[in-house]
């Protein structure tokens, strides 16, 4: 299929390098992969978001923190 849309992405890819279109590729993959394998969270992992949502704002931490608590954690 050929449209409008599609030349356009091609115009703006052309000179791209491989690397970046590989990225483009799995980008593009994960858009259009089967949306029946919905991510379920554990009652631990429930139960420690809606403590953080309780949390006044001042009680956030800096991204960098949090993620690194939720990787040694949670592995992830």
């Amino acid at each position: 299929m050929e449209s409008v849309t599609l030349k356009n992405i091609n115009e703006i890819l052309k000179d791209t390098p491989q690397s970046t279109l590989e990225r483009v590729l799995d980008y593009i993959d994960g858009i259009l992969e089967d949306k029946s394998n919905e991510f379920k969270l554990s009652e631990e992992q429930k139960e420690s978001l809606n403590k953080i949502k309780q949390r006044s704002y001042n009680q956030h931490s800096e991204i960098d923190t949090f993620l690194n608590e939720m990787s040694s954690k949670y592995g992830i």
